[in-house]
């Protein structure tokens, strides 16, 4: 059985998806806070689960808040 190919998205979709700037998100792969793109001909692309993970990771302590009682 063959593995369904990851989804993946343009560099103006993850801007899009995440409200950013083109020059924020590469600012961001270059510092290493966003995971690299991976480069197809002369595009790149990010897996929509990588993206997914990384915004788990970014707002997982916020999700998690609980008020104090």
């Amino acid at each position: 059985m063959t593995p369904n190919p990851p989804s993946l998205l343009k560099k103006t979709e993850v801007c899009q998806k995440l409200a950013l700037s083109l020059r924020t998100l590469e600012s961001m792969v270059k510092a290493g806070t966003f995971p690299p793109p991976v480069r197809m001909g002369k595009h790149v692309y990010w897996s929509e689960a990588a993206v997914s993970a990384w915004m788990g990771r970014m707002f997982g302590p916020q999700e998690a808040w609980r008020p104090n009682r």
